[in-house]
């Protein structure tokens, strides 16, 4: 059976799309587990009319997308788990995932084809976070060269149109695993509150002799961030502060201090330019990312963690 896990907070208004979905294009033996981390917008009441069947988790508090998932799966009864996100809709069977892990028992984690709700391309892959590729990542670099370092996701839409049977991570957006394998890693690593962790878990996959899997048999649509042109303040803290988590745990003290000193001149950098762009075309949205990047170099550069949780 397919233990299917969705988080959820304040996410009413894609359940619904997202839980028919499932039921339209499952078609393998599933159960459908909803977290719900404390939802103020009737996300909870909702399900408890609509859908009597999902079994539905009440956390007491916003444990975020690892805490959220560890719950589910502590409750799960399927041998193979899908973490989904709620801002998700299938559009394909999930057989040929199932079939991938029946048939190969060396696949550890398992992420799928993304389309944006206008059927665009999404890219939902990518490369090991080492501190030198977060670094140059964000110097936006990577537009003005093909070289791999500069990128941590892969833009390569060639390699998305068949398998990729190792690839560093896959999305946790769609992310499938062996109920096994996650209880032997302890589920999701809890320090992270949003972002990296599906790159973590990937990481730890690797570690234990398995291979992280990418297939384009299976094909969602993933809004990602809510469908919002950018994902705002929170979001980015966030995101720094589980890049410091997951260069500590893997790459050590001296690899982090480095990380925190250069990522905060690259965020202030980026608040400047942002400023100045705002100068010339009165953009409150470019106001608002320079105090982002402001505040995220600070946070960085004093080693202070996101009190957003």
């Amino acid at each position: 059976m397919l233990s299917i896990i969705i988080v959820n907070y304040n996410g009413l208004k894609f359940l619904l799309d997202c839980i028919a979905s499932i039921e339209k294009y499952a078609d393998v033996p599933y159960e459908i587990i909803v977290v719900d981390n404390a939802s103020c917008d009737g996300s909870i009441e909702l399900l408890k009319e609509r859908y009597p069947q999902v079994r539905l988790i009440e956390s007491d508090c916003n444990r975020g997308f690892s805490g959220g998932n560890n719950m589910g799966g502590r409750a799960a009864i399927g041998d193979l788990f899908l973490l989904l996100n709620n801002d998700t809709k299938l559009l394909t069977s999930l057989k040929p995932a199932v079939k991938r892990f029946e048939e190969d028992k060396r696949i550890g984690a398992l992420g799928c084809r993304m389309y944006f709700n206008d059927c665009s391309f999404q890219d939902s892959m990518g490369f090991e976070h080492k501190p030198l590729r977060v670094v140059l990542t964000w110097t936006g670099l990577h537009r003005l060269t093909t070289s791999l370092l500069f990128r941590e996701i892969d833009f390569d839409r060639a390699r998305y149109e068949k398998v990729q049977s190792n690839v560093d991570w896959v999305s946790g957006a769609f992310l499938m695993t062996r109920k096994d394998l996650w209880n032997q890693l302890d589920g999701l690593d809890e320090n992270y509150f949003m972002y990296v962790e599906d790159a973590d878990y990937c990481k730890r996959v690797r570690d234990a002799g398995y291979r992280v899997v990418y297939t384009p048999e299976v094909e969602i649509i993933h809004l990602r961030g809510g469908g919002k042109v950018w994902g705002g303040e929170t979001a980015l803290l966030h995101q720094m502060e589980s890049y410091i988590i997951y260069t500590r745990k893997f790459y050590g003290a001296a690899s982090t201090f480095s990380l925190r000193l250069i990522l905060s001149f690259i965020m202030e950098m980026r608040a400047l330019a942002y400023w100045i762009l705002s100068l010339f075309k009165g953009s409150t949205l470019l106001m608002e990312k320079r105090g982002a990047f402001l505040k995220a170099g600070l946070r960085l550069l004093t080693g202070g963690r996101n009190s957003s949780r």
